[in-house]
């Protein structure tokens, strides 16, 4: 009788160690979303570093996200092309199927900004915010 197994302190113990695990989730989830994907010093498109002189270089910038000077010169010929706009024949790669490719990951980074405004990444971001205080 004196080996009785507490079960309501193993209890206790499965499910701090289950909150614990949830709690590191969070915070690696939310690291990685805004250390990986939102960094102002890598093109948003090629994930090259972008060097300082090249935002100097570029202005006026007129682009959504930070793009490196090759991604930003094919941005410009994507939207040229988007508006029907005749792009040179030098450029034969930039074909229906290269359009397709950008016109997909702009809808895909749209789609990342409607998920960063939804009411439950904003809840995961308050949770986090308290967990770290």
């Amino acid at each position: 009788m004196a080996d009785l197994i507490d079960f309501k302190k193993k209890t206790e113990t499965l499910q701090q160690a289950e909150e614990g695990k949830l709690k590191k989730f969070k915070i690696e989830s939310l690291r990685k979303h805004f250390q990986c994907m939102r960094c102002a010093f890598r093109c948003a498109r090629c994930g090259s570093q972008i060097a300082d002189e090249e935002y100097t270089t570029l202005q006026p910038y007129s682009a959504p996200y930070p793009f490196c000077s090759v991604c930003y010169e094919e941005y410009l010929i994507y939207m040229k092309k988007r508006r029907g706009e005749p792009i040179d024949r030098k450029y034969y790669w930039f074909n229906d199927e290269w359009e397709k490719t950008w016109d997909g990951w702009l809808n895909y980074q749209k789609a990342m900004e409607l998920y960063r405004e939804s009411a439950e990444f904003l809840r995961l971001l308050d949770e986090v915010e308290k967990l770290l205080k």
